[in-house]
């Protein structure tokens, strides 16, 4: 991770399920909450639904898939961009069997416990139902392990790489508790609304990191100088705040798409309705007569 493409490359993935977690947790919430039962029975069968049960293809299974490959991907680019970095002691030192590369390891240990998140989100639905229960544990568990990795991680390192992170890891502690909440409040409806927005957060905030400690351009950053620091800790709570109103827009989009579904559909059942009618009407009519 110590480029830019290191810090882009997480930042995609959390700012990417932040934004999928909103946009699923703002349609259960508003089909819970506006839709009547008969509208709630339609929606859930229609042409992509029927499809998605006979195959057993439920949202979290497919999340679960597509996490397992992002982490797989994340850990072999870690470790094979810009070049190799597999070995994790070097024996040709003095004294040997000093550990190496312990920043890219410590990438990969926390692509490894998201991948085992992923992992649980397939067996819970696959092959271990009872997981189900408890797999929000395991995303706890896999941010707690990143906080702890960011926390220990800028030892030695510049006064503004040193609180660029720690904003960082507030976020992911504050993620951690969040879900751990999860685990025994499960029917709160605020809680996956705050994990969604603090996975956002954190992905926009590894992309700004990225432009500050590895700018693209031959500009940089004093790394000592104390208003850089203000500046980054102001600019971490505009993220905050810009990714409030990305959030507010994406549960205006879900709530207007599912409105206009709703309309569509109640035209639809008053065509039928006023067809049948119009055919019942002909048959009494013609035994009229």
């Amino acid at each position: 991770m110590g480029t830019f493409e290191g810090h882009a490359l997480p930042g995609s993935f959390f700012f990417v399920f932040g934004v999928w977690w909103f946009i699923k947790f703002s349609y259960r919430f508003i089909r819970d909450t506006q839709c009547s039962g008969k509208q709630m029975e339609n929606d859930s069968q229609g042409k992509w639904a029927r499809r998605a049960i006979r195959f057993n293809l439920t949202p979290e299974l497919i999340e679960g898939m597509i996490i397992v490959v992002m982490t797989i991907a994340g850990f072999i680019c870690e470790q094979s961009w810009p070049y190799k970095k597999w070995k994790m002691f070097d024996y040709n030192t003095d004294p040997p069997g000093n550990f190496v590369h312990g920043a890219e390891w410590q990438h990969c240990t926390m692509y490894v416990f998201f991948g085992i998140y992923g992992a649980a989100l397939v067996m819970a639905r696959t092959c271990v139902t009872g997981l189900k229960e408890y797999e929000t544990f395991f995303l706890a568990l896999a941010l707690f392990v990143e906080g702890i990795l960011f926390y220990f991680h800028v030892h030695g390192r510049s006064f503004l790489d040193i609180t660029v992170h720690y904003m960082l890891v507030i976020a992911v502690f504050i993620a951690t508790a969040v879900s751990l909440g999860e685990v025994w409040m499960k029917k709160d409806r605020l809680l996956p609304f705050l994990r969604s927005g603090l996975s956002m957060v954190q992905g926009t905030w590894f992309w700004h990191v990225g432009f500050i400690l590895y700018p693209l351009n031959s500009a940089t950053w004093d790394e000592e100088n104390h208003s850089n620091v203000m500046f980054a800790t102001m600019a971490f709570c505009w993220h905050i705040a810009a990714n409030i109103f990305v959030m507010a827009g994406i549960y205006g989009i879900v709530s207007i798409c599912m409105r206009t579904k709703r309309v569509y559909a109640r035209d639809q059942e008053l065509q039928v309705g006023l067809m049948s009618s119009g055919a019942s009407d002909g048959d009494v009519s013609s035994g009229n007569e």
